[in-house]
């Protein structure tokens, strides 16, 4: 039999067993939602279907383990891949909320599932937080990272709407995912830069994920400024099918980073 890693004694039982039937209730409304979406027999609005009861119960359980570990429940594996999937969800709603971006949420709620279904399959035992992110500023860098995350995750859902079959609405919500993913990931850089800091006595380290972080960040800057100048000689212009091409690439760059980097190369971000 496996021990518990150390300082997990203190956990309460009987509320760590309630919060794990959150995450199981959370993880099969999003199966719901998926399957009814790809079924076609979703309601055109999110707040009427699975999903909403999805994002409830998902809530509860972030805030219950937050409330058993005493800490941000972001550390680990784990929990990153269902903070990473409660952000697609909010960025979701937030951004996919009418009837004329219903059928953005086909491709959206699959991007919810997959991790949520992903961290069910991995451990997930109450662990104590590293004294490295025993702070503030780690819950802040990691929490707006993540946000960041999932409104790129709205944009590749959007953007391949968009491509598909246009629409206005689907066009605007696309632009506003990458804007509002850009800005939520520039200020976890800050505060990632803030929390280096007080950790590791630097603001910047060159480890990999920290390069690829830079990547991400050119690479949606260019995406959000790029539609503002005009076509001119040796510049056509920015197309809106280049732009939403470009917004539905730019989770693929994230992905790297978030996923590709942290689980094959060592640095201070390895699972």
């Amino acid at each position: 039999m496996v021990p518990d890693p150390p300082g997990t004694e203190a956990f309460d039982p009987a509320l760590e067993g309630v919060h794990l039937i959150l995450f199981w209730l959370a993880l099969a409304a999003y199966g719901a939602e998926a399957g009814f979406r790809i079924g076609g027999v979703a309601p055109s609005t999110p707040w009427k279907s699975p999903l909403a009861a999805g994002v409830a119960l998902h809530a509860l359980f972030l805030a219950l383990r937050w409330h058993l570990s005493g800490h941000a429940p972001m550390a680990g594996l784990f929990e990153s891949l269902t903070v990473f999937s409660f952000c697609c969800a909010l960025a979701g709603l937030l951004l996919c909320r009418g009837e004329e971006t219903a059928a953005a949420w086909v491709p959206l709620s699959v991007l919810v599932l997959l991790p949520q279904a992903g961290a069910a399959l991995i451990d997930k035992r109450l662990t104590p937080l590293y004294p490295a992110l025993d702070t503030p500023w780690f819950a802040t860098h990691v929490g707006f990272s993540f946000l960041g995350y999932g409104f790129f995750a709205a944009g590749l859902a959007l953007g391949a709407v968009y491509l598909r079959s246009g629409g206005d609405a689907n066009y605007r919500a696309a632009g506003q995912s990458a804007l509002y993913g850009f800005s939520a990931f520039s200020a976890g850089m800050v505060c990632g830069g803030i929390w280096a800091y007080y950790a590791w006595g630097s603001y910047w380290i060159w480890t990999p994920k920290e390069i690829w972080s830079v990547i991400v960040w050119i690479y949606f800057a260019a995406l959000t400024h790029l539609k503002f100048i005009p076509a001119q000689d040796g510049w056509p212009g920015w197309t809106k099918r280049l732009e939403m091409g470009a917004t539905a690439a730019g989770y693929v760059v994230m992905l790297l980073t978030f996923l590709g980097v942290s689980l094959l190369l060592r640095s201070s971000h390895t699972f």
